[in-house]
């Protein structure tokens, strides 16, 4: 029964030694991401960097906030 143990310990710790090197060989186990990227906008306020769906869009330019929003047109307005 030990011996028995002692193989399958010893299997265990081949396998986790070969998954810990091909995770090396491979990149250090991380992977691109495989869902598609969002656009980025910028803050015509600010210039922050923002993706598109956390914009807040007003005659095609973006702002981060709507006090940027604001503060764009009152700046800008005549």
């Amino acid at each position: 029964m030990g011996k028995i143990i002692l193989v399958v310990l010893g299997l265990l710790l081949v396998w986790w030694i070969l998954k810990s090197y091909r995770r090396r060989v491979d990149g250090g186990g991380t992977r691109p991401p495989t869902g598609a990227g969002e656009d980025m906008v910028r803050c015509e306020q600010c210039g922050v960097h923002l993706p598109r769906s956390e914009s807040i869009a007003a005659q095609g330019r973006f702002f981060c906030s709507a006090e940027h929003q604001r503060e764009h047109q009152s700046r800008w307005s005549p």
